[in-house]
């Protein structure tokens, strides 16, 4: 059984209704009568399947890429945070550092789930802040729910597709807008908080918002959760900062992630941020960690000195583990 990330509607899936996919952006049936061999899993890599959820409205009638499907439940990441934090630099940084290579030390490939939109993620958002040092503007208001990239993780047996949600935080807050209807197939979180947060206020409205939608069992979610520290370069010379920002770790050491974590949620609670702590209250598994998407601050809209990221595979390695994407690691947040 597969969960519409966009509509929720849990339905069971077969190869005997495919779409493909018009350069108009539309979407017509796709026939696979003896088409077999190298030629039918070319046409299988780029076709979708319908979600077969009533709809009312024919625009709202939607399709899921085939191979999102094809590997059984997809594991959903939402990145959470406010406004000027940092997220969609930080997630750019991440799949930047993944087309690098940056998952291989670990055992772990990617393919993208939908090679289209995935290079149009790259040209959009990728390729103008590592190659072109430009600034990118913030989490733009969607009318619907989508994953802004989704990849194919393989680990030499087992293949899990992860889709990625980048939502504003201002449209987090309400229960009724389209685009968050996401929220409840979120298998990860990803909560993203601004080095320099020092503040007394009752932490950020889209950490509640989507804390309290998800359920919970005795108290606490079982959806596990990553708090990055982003923007860890402005106070990059501060203790405990400086030991853990310019590490460079090859492997997943889970002694290291708590260390890690305990210096962060010392870090932030030092500064008075511990209203955004909520997430390590609420999530029976949780990790934090510092990093920092692009090594420095813009001036100008651009990056002068180019895009350093650090340590921002970290919170995605550590929520791999925690979520079997990454085996071998139970401990991982716990």
């Amino acid at each position: 059984m597969i969960l519409c990330p966009i509509c929720l509607h849990e339905f069971d899936w077969s190869e005997d209704e495919l779409y493909e996919r018009t350069p108009a952006g539309r979407y017509q049936p796709l026939s696979l009568a003896n088409v077999t061999g190298a030629r039918r899993e070319d046409l299988l890599r780029a076709a979708h399947v319908r979600c077969p959820a009533p709809v009312a409205d024919p625009g709202l009638e939607h399709h899921l890429p085939y191979t999102y499907v094809r590997h059984g439940r997809p594991l959903v990441i939402g990145l959470v945070g406010g406004p000027e934090t940092g997220k969609t630099h930080l997630l750019a940084s991440m799949i930047g550092a993944i087309e690098q290579g940056g998952l291989r030390p670990y055992g772990l490939t990617t393919d993208a789930v939908d090679i289209e939109r995935h290079a149009q993620y790259v040209d959009s958002y990728v390729n103008p802040l590592v190659v072109e040092r430009e600034a990118l503007s913030r989490t733009a208001h969607r009318s619907t729910a989508e994953p802004v990239d989704a990849l194919l993780v393989n680990d030499g047996q087992h293949t899990t597709a992860v889709a990625f949600f980048d939502i504003a935080g201002e449209q987090l807050r309400s229960t009724a807008h389209e685009a968050t209807r996401f929220v409840p197939a979120l298998g990860g979180l990803l909560f993203v908080i601004d080095a320099a947060t020092r503040s007394a206020r009752l932490g950020d409205d889209s950490f509640r918002a989507v804390l309290d939608r998800l359920p919970k069992t005795g108290g606490r979610l079982d959806v596990p959760a990553v708090i990055a520290v982003t923007k860890s370069d402005a106070v990059r010379f501060q203790d405990p900062v400086d030991t853990w920002l310019y590490g460079d770790p090859d492997r997943l050491d889970p002694a290291d992630v708590l260390k890690e974590s305990r210096d962060v949620y010392a870090f932030l609670h030092r500064r008075g941020a511990q209203a955004w702590l909520s997430p390590y209250d609420k999530c029976r598994k949780c990790t934090l960690h510092f990093v920092s998407a692009t090594g420095g601050a813009a001036a100008d809209g651009r990056f002068p000195r180019g895009v350093r990221p650090r340590r921002v595979l970290a919170p995605l390695i550590s929520l791999f583990a925690m979520t079997g994407v990454l085996r071998g690691y139970p401990e991982v947040g716990t």
